[in-house]
């Protein structure tokens, strides 16, 4: 399902389209718990916020949500090794001038005890653009966040590892939020693909 909306009213609905993402009650407990306490939880942008960064200039802004069949939804478990529990997905998308600017998504990871929202923008040709950490709730590990570790997802794609010590230097004291981010990127790398044909 498709809907397109204007950049002013589109981010808007887009703050409402992350409530399709996680329930209601579910997203709360995650934003107020940390295991070192709710002081922990670090809300570094919100989506109206990473969608402007994600495509800057963008005249025109909508989101869609895909449910694939049991069968893609297969091929998509074989080929990422691991399930994917949502019962659908949710892709942000912008044009400026008529031109695709590609796709972003929020995806959730668990880092070593509790789960890091991020958003990850993956042009027209497929590669990763720009990795943004939105929420981080635990006490160490936020260093993720920074440019030296999120640069090195740039201009990844989907057949690239996407591994740690493969093609991506872990950041030291982060191991477990490292992991996370890559698996992250890598599923939304998967899904573009899988949803809008998208690789280079």
């Amino acid at each position: 399902r498709s809907r397109r909306i204007s950049k002013v009213s589109g981010l808007r609905c887009a703050l409402l389209a992350l409530l399709l993402v996680v329930p209601c009650s579910a997203r709360a407990d995650r934003l107020t718990q940390s295991p070192d306490g709710p002081e922990h939880v670090k809300v570094y942008l919100s989506l109206e916020q990473a969608l402007e960064r994600a495509f800057p200039g963008a005249d025109t802004l909508w989101t869609e949500r895909w449910s694939p069949s049991a069968a893609g939804r297969g091929a998509l478990e074989t080929e990422l090794g691991w399930r994917l529990p949502e019962p659908a997905f949710e892709f942000h998308r912008g044009r400026r001038g008529g031109r695709d600017l590609g796709v972003a998504m929020v995806t959730e990871e668990i880092g070593r005890f509790k789960p890091i929202t991020f958003m990850v923008k993956v042009s027209a040709r497929g590669r990763v653009e720009s990795v943004q950490v939105m929420v981080y709730r635990e006490s160490r590990g936020d260093g993720v966040r920074r440019k030296r570790f999120v640069k090195q997802f740039r201009g990844k794609e989907v057949d690239d590892p996407i591994r740690l010590n493969r093609d991506l230097v872990v950041l030291s004291g982060a191991t477990m939020s490292s992991r996370a981010l890559a698996a992250g990127v890598k599923r939304v790398l998967h899904l573009a693909r899988a949803r809008f044909g998208i690789a280079n």
